[in-house]
């Protein structure tokens, strides 16, 4: 145990005054350490870069949240055609498997080139979107989104790098703010662009393609983090090319395709127990195993995943009690509007805007909570303190059911303020505890694993979910159907029926069913639906129980990161002069 605190001490003594070498032109600002330089906050570079940070967390989700939510209304007008799905699942797949590759390299030959190439794939897929005449052409055009995504993800990269260590919590929560009209309003908006305007759903990827357009421009002008001469001195571009992990990209992205498809076709192309899951499963399984055991003992020069990030403990706490976060955010964005649709209404306005509480609590909970990180509570107590939230509100969220609209509500907003500040501390925590110079791939690393786990945990939740209800649906169905008068011999045809429609014109359109009988029936169904959710809550508690325990893994000193060092600036040649009131702001604090 000594040994590994002893490499971890190693390895990030420099976390509180930056890189242990640094380059010689790179400027003041990393060779003093600390501070930054004056003007900084206020020059054109700093101010448009930021915007353009903001224009690109929005994206994300405009790009893929958005659409995700009117996919039925896409599909009625282009389709229909059962191949929808893969829109979404194009769009994820690329996104996880090149967004470690672009953090990875990113380290090394500088941010700029990768964001705007980002951004440009980015717009031409939002473009082909919004000209779709066929499902085919969606997924293709989703191919690019998800290439731009893949920079997308990384937004609370590029705009805590360029603040101090100490201001990175206010950063993280107020670009969380700056992307609340995408990340909490988003399904609503959708919907509402789809029922009121004339090009309806085209519109999301309209707007899609105008403010990554706009991004796009202003990265042109303003963003100019340290390049590959200042990032790389001694080392040719070739060189570094040569060095690229590229068994490391094949193995991780071959793995995480074939995970992700294996998660994805289950239950819904195929069953659980097919030859086509169960292989692809497998096979995922054992190359992303065989990536990690790559990684350790052919050590590339430049590789995918430093494997001693994992020596830091506080890096390995914040990505699992992140990634636990991550899968109530994505089970709550599944199954919560599903459960608006099932249990509480049909109008398809109200379902997009309740939609929204998870969303939008997470934004508030992450803007809240900010300030915390420095000069609240200790960030191991806040870790442990957030997650224990968490599992109780999922707890009580189990309660919910056809006549607890208001509870469901309330819970999915108070879990989502409780994800939104577990959010905010592991991010920043992971940015902070590793060395500067693997902060691109840590925190891709990060976000490409809460994105498998977040996946993992819905195709479970899914699973669940599918199966409680079919389990009890049946019975529930039958017995009030015949308690309210239907004849024993007809309940074959209803359970037919509704395993294809459960609207009150399928139910009606069942020989001997009456007004009384069909509520009776819808109810039944209700109940069944209810009790399904419900157990997906639950079971969300085992997850929460590993991440309390990880908590207490963490270390005592994590306050001791907020430092005024400035990881790098979006104009470093440029700006020369270092700030002495940050210093002494810093000695103050």
């Amino acid at each position: 145990m000594d040994d590994v605190k002893k490499g971890e001490v190693d390895m990030i003594e420099n976390r509180k005054d930056g890189p242990a070498t640094v380059p010689q032109n790179s400027g003041p600002v990393e060779q003093e350490g600390a501070g930054v330089p004056t003007g900084y906050w206020y020059s054109p570079r700093f101010i448009g870069s930021t915007v353009a940070i903001v224009l690109l967390a929005n994206n994300l989700f405009i790009g893929y949240a958005m659409p995700t939510n009117v996919l039925n209304v896409i599909n009625a007008d282009l389709g229909p055609d059962s191949s929808i799905y893969l829109a979404s699942l194009i769009n994820t797949l690329i996104k996880g498997v090149f967004l470690l590759l672009v953090g990875s390299i990113s380290d090394v030959l500088g941010r700029r080139y990768f964001i705007i190439a980002g951004q440009a794939l980015g717009l031409v897929g939002a473009i082909i979107a919004a000209t779709s005449k066929n499902i085919n052409t969606l997924i293709g055009a989703n191919v690019f989104i998800g290439l731009g995504g893949a920079t997308q993800v990384l937004y609370p990269l590029l705009i805590m790098e360029i603040v101090p260590n100490k201001h990175r919590g206010t950063a993280q929560s107020l670009i969380t703010l700056s992307a609340f009209p995408s990340m909490g309003l988003g399904p609503g908006f959708a919907r509402m662009m789809v029922e009121y305007t004339a090009l309806g759903w085209r519109w999301v990827y309209w707007l899609n393609a105008i403010t990554v357009g706009t991004s796009l421009v202003l990265f042109l002008v303003c963003y100019f983090p340290p390049d590959f001469d200042q990032l790389s001195q001694g080392t040719s571009k070739k060189e570094q090319l040569k060095n690229i992990d590229v068994v490391g990209f094949l193995l991780y992205g071959g793995g995480l395709v074939c995970l992700l498809l294996a998660l994805t076709w289950g239950g819904r192309q195929y069953t659980w127990g097919s030859a086509q899951v169960v292989a692809t499963l497998v096979i995922g399984i054992v190359v992303l195993v065989s990536f990690v055991l790559y990684e350790i003992y052919m050590a590339p020069r430049a590789p995918l995943v430093p494997m001693n990030l994992f020596k830091i403990t506080n890096y390995n706490v914040a990505v699992i009690v992140g990634s636990v976060g991550q899968m109530s955010f994505y089970a709550l964005n599944v199954i919560w509007p599903q459960q608006v649709t099932n249990l509480y209404t049909t109008d398809n306005i109200k379902i997009g805007w309740m939609s929204c509480t998870t969303g939008a609590a997470l934004a508030f909970g992450e803007v809240l909570t900010g300030p915390l990180c420095k000069k609240g509570m200790r960030v191991k107590l806040q870790m442990f303190l957030s997650m224990t939230g968490l599992c109780i509100f999922c707890g009580i969220m189990s309660l919910g059911n056809e006549s607890r609209e208001a509870l469901s509500v309330a819970m999915t907003v108070v879990i989502g303020l409780f994800v939104g500040w577990i959010e905010l501390i592991c991010i920043v925590v992971a940015s902070l505890v590793i060395p500067p110079e693997h902060i691109g791939s840590g925190t891709a690393f990060f976000a490409s694993f809460r994105a498998i786990t977040g996946t993992i945990a819905t195709s479970i939740y899914v699973a669940i979910q599918t199966n409680q209800y079919n389990n009890k649906v049946g019975g529930y169905v039958s017995e009030a159907a015949t308690d309210a008068g239907f004849a024993a011999d007809g309940i074959p045809e209803l359970l037919k029926v509704i395993a294809k429609s459960t609207t009150a014109r399928a139910i009606g359109s069942v020989p001997g069913m009456t007004e009384s009988i069909s509520q009776a029936v819808t109810a039944a169904i209700k109940r069944a639906y209810a009790q399904s959710y419900s157990t997906v809550y639950l079971s969300s508690l085992a997850f929460g129980g590993v991440a309390l325990i990880s908590c207490f893994f963490a270390t005592h000193d994590m306050e001791e990161y907020f430092t005024s060092f400035l990881n790098k600036t979006v104009d470093a040649p440029h700006l020369q002069n270092v700030s002495k009131d940050s210093k002494q702001e810093d000695g103050e604090n």
